[in-house]
């Protein structure tokens, strides 16, 4: 679902007439909230007298019902009198700025009954939620709040109250599908003036809140527990109890105990080289696409060891959430290898900055992995040191402007989601994860969960074991075998991600029981105050699909995005 925001400030009824073809009707919207008065009845420079106000707006209604284009009013807030009072001059008007409003929202209630339109009453949702003890005063810009007056525009606070008015709407009306464009057209209320991200469909306007509250209630149902696996915690050891038997109890301690994980699974696994942070990267080649340039570009993600990937840009980006993509190689995220496993393309799309990495090399002499510091004598579990690797890609990442170091993240799938769950819970500045179908806890009744490879974590000096699930003729060698002995799993790692989100894209390898596994991520959570950080959908392949991967971009946009 796309939320178009095409508010403007400063705008009247005219300035609205004006632009109505280019930033509606080219559009193609499924549905416009038309949203304009405020300048038309107060701002002296675009003033106009009522019987205008209500043939202007008229005019706008026809042409859009003319095109055909389903259209929603929404009236005038109430304005802070007391704020208001400081620059509004009742001698000019000859009417208090209240009464304006009101006689303007009479206009477009007459207007809406006329033409059979529905009204969103945005007046009167102001009024009820200024009742409340925790919103009283809170919802139009004063000097108490924001440190001016103001009086006319919304805090965010106030937008919250008009998203959710729209949003309630959109529900009762079940017009919530995927695949529709809504535009929001109007003056600065619609802009979300003074507020972040004003002018968009993300940040604090009420675009963007709208936004957010349809993206969770898509997400919503992938976070809820099933009934059959609330507080089923299995035979796992639960990440909060300390070597020494003590349970984390409060952030503090869950804090050292996170260290005292991370310090074992380094001992076990091998300690990381210094990480490079510095990297120094160049551009191959460089391609204009639809809406982003594509650049193939190299750089040094292990000291000696050069890669090559591909930096997805959106055009005329700057301080862009971004997602890395790690697969077999870089070339099927962006479009150029099997379907369904372009996520590095789809997220660009998006409005994401992306990277693509892979193994290229290893992957076509099959030894799939990075091997530090050589093949022969690894120091370092291979799977280990892919997550080393996309530790210094986020390096590259945070050091371009035109990406939000805050709001890195990282996905994969099968493969890729060994490397991303292993990449997020080992280095705790990646943001948010996602995790396609990767096996997230030791099974060796699944070959898809092959920890026990050589290229994972079962690594030993070649000639390496057969390739295969483990047998007593071909038995698991290296470290694998060693943290089943020690009653170690992989949900000791997803607690690391505690409080960042995560999400897993489970196939065949992660059926809908790994809620069992994924409740003491959600408990660890609870020690920080979250819920809803820890989601899951399901699908009985293996294979990636266009419903799986909506559930995961979905994700980064609802987690990244401001």
């Amino acid at each position: 679902m796309l939320i178009v925001n095409k508010g403007s400030g400063g705008d009247s009824s005219f300035d609205l007439i004006r632009r109505l073809r280019n930033d509606v009707i080219m559009e193609k919207p499924d549905l416009v909230f038309l949203s304009v008065g405020m300048n038309d009845m107060l701002n002296l420079d675009k003033f106009v007298d009522y019987d205008t106000f209500r043939k202007n707006y008229q005019r706008i209604i026809q042409t859009l019902a003319d095109e055909n284009i389903e259209t929603v009013l929404l009236n005038l807030v109430p304005v802070d009198t007391l704020a208001i009072s400081s620059w509004y001059n009742e001698g000019i008007f000859q009417e208090k700025a209240a009464i304006k409003v009101r006689k303007a929202n009479e206009i477009i209630k007459d207007l809406a009954n006329s033409n059979g339109l529905p009204l969103l009453d945005l007046f009167e949702a102001f009024v009820a939620a200024n009742t409340s003890s925790e919103l009283k005063g809170t919802l139009i810009m004063n000097q108490e709040n924001s440190g001016v007056d103001d009086g006319v525009h919304p805090t965010k606070d106030g937008y919250k109250v008009i998203a959710q008015k729209i949003f309630n709407f959109l529900l009762q009306n079940k017009k919530l599908q995927t695949g529709k464009k809504f535009v929001c057209f109007g003056d600065n209320i619609t802009y979300g003036a003074h507020v972040v991200g004003a002018g968009t469909n993300s940040g604090d306007t009420y675009p963007g809140l709208l936004r957010k509250m349809i993206l969770w209630d898509y997400l919503v149902p992938y976070f809820s527990t099933p009934f059959d696996y609330e507080m089923i915690m299995g035979d796992y050891k639960s990440p909060l109890l300390f070597e020494d038997g003590e349970v984390a109890s409060t952030v503090e301690m869950w804090e050292k105990r996170r260290e005292e994980i991370l310090k074992e699974w380094h001992d076990l696994m091998g300690e990381w080289p210094e990480l490079i942070t510095d990297p120094e990267m160049e551009v191959l080649e460089e391609t204009n696409m639809d809406g982003y340039v594509q650049k193939k570009i190299q750089f040094e993600w292990v000291t000696g060891q050069p890669t090559t990937g591909y930096l997805l840009v959106p055009f005329q980006s700057k301080d862009k959430p971004a997602v890395i993509t790690v697969y077999y190689e870089p070339e099927t995220a962006i479009g150029e290898g099997k379907p369904d496993r372009d996520f590095a393309k789809k997220l660009v799309e998006r409005g994401f900055v992306t990277l693509s990495l892979g193994t290229t090399e290893t992957t076509e002499n099959e030894t799939y992995s990075i091997y530090y510091p050589h093949i022969d004598s690894a120091t370092v579990q291979p799977l280990s040191m892919l997550a080393y690797a996309a530790a210094n890609a986020w390096h590259l990442l945070a050091s371009l402007e035109e990406v939000n170091e805050d709001k890195i993240g990282i996905m994969g799938h099968s493969y890729g989601g060994k490397w991303a769950m292993f990449a997020s819970c080992l280095f705790d500045k990646f943001a948010a994860a996602a995790w396609s179908d990767p096996g997230i806890v030791f099974e060796e009744d699944k070959p898809s969960v092959n920890y026990w490879e050589p290229w994972y974590l079962g690594y030993h000096p070649p000639p390496w074991r057969k390739r295969g699930m483990p047998t007593d003729e071909n038995p698991a060698k290296g470290l694998y075998p060693e943290l089943l002995e020690k009653g170690k799993d992989l949900h000791e790692l997803h607690a690391l991600m505690a409080p960042r989100p995560f999400f897993v894209s489970g196939g065949s390898e992660d059926p809908e029981e790994r809620w069992v596994v994924l409740n003491h991520s959600i408990e660890v959570n609870s020690l920080y105050g979250f819920e809803n950080r820890v989601g899951m959908s399901n699908r009985p392949e293996h294979a990636p699909d266009q419903a799986s991967n909506e559930a995961i971009f979905t994700f980064f946009e609802y987690f990244l995005e401001p």
